[in-house]
């Protein structure tokens, strides 16, 4: 039987690369190409240096965590969950730990990784794993200095219809807030967090 997922081989074919710019947080690699269609042309792709991280903190009772900030590549305010980006080689838990520390004070006794993604596969190999962090110990923040940020603690239904209807647009945030939600309905996390979280007892038939 043939699987409907079943991946294709690649049809580009790259004639030469450069790489126009770089720094210390992304390169441009610019690609002559023939593309699949047979034409020549090129294809310039954004390679960050680091990997993103992103953790949401989620209390018993069902509560989580968020930052606020101005992101200045967007030109507006987001909520979003602590986010980071690990260096090179480095372990992306250390990243989430450490991110998740700075910017809200708070330490974990679990983190559980569940999701990895790519942020923006046409022009770019950015990738990010998401983290839930649950028993959650209070302490003091310590955000970096170019770091401006609100702190706002809201239940999970609150956070997930931000989501739903666009107030939260942060691509991991958004990623990480529907992955704990699938998880909650499937049993996947302990039964008394899924049912704080979900606040109306979709959870109570899962063990």
């Amino acid at each position: 039987m043939s699987d409907e997922w079943e991946e294709d081989v690649d049809p580009w074919i790259v004639k030469s690369v450069t790489r126009p710019f770089e720094n210390e947080w992304l390169a441009l690699d610019r690609y002559e190409v023939v593309h699949p269609g047979g034409a020549d042309g090129t294809y310039t792709v954004v390679r960050p240096r680091r990997l993103a991280v992103g953790v949401l903190p989620i209390e018993p009772d069902g509560s989580v965590h968020l930052v606020g900030q101005w992101r200045f590549a967007l030109g507006r305010y987001s909520w979003e969950m602590p986010e980071g980006g690990a260096d090179p080689g480095e372990d992306p838990l250390a990243c989430a730990q450490r991110e998740l520390e700075e910017e809200t004070g708070l330490s974990a006794r679990s983190f559980l990784r569940v999701l990895e993604l790519d942020l923006s596969n046409s022009i770019s190999d950015e990738m990010g794993v998401i983290y839930l962090a649950l028993g959650l110990e209070a302490g003091e923040a310590n955000p970096e200095a170019t770091e401006v940020l609100k702190r706002r603690r809201a239940h999970f239904l609150d956070v997930l219809e931000r989501v739903a209807d666009g107030r939260i647009r942060d691509s991991l945030t958004v990623a990480a807030v529907l992955r704990a939600h699938h998880m909650a309905v499937t049993g996947q996390l302990p039964q008394s967090l899924a049912r704080a979280m979900l606040g109306r007892g979709e959870g109570e038939d899962h063990a």
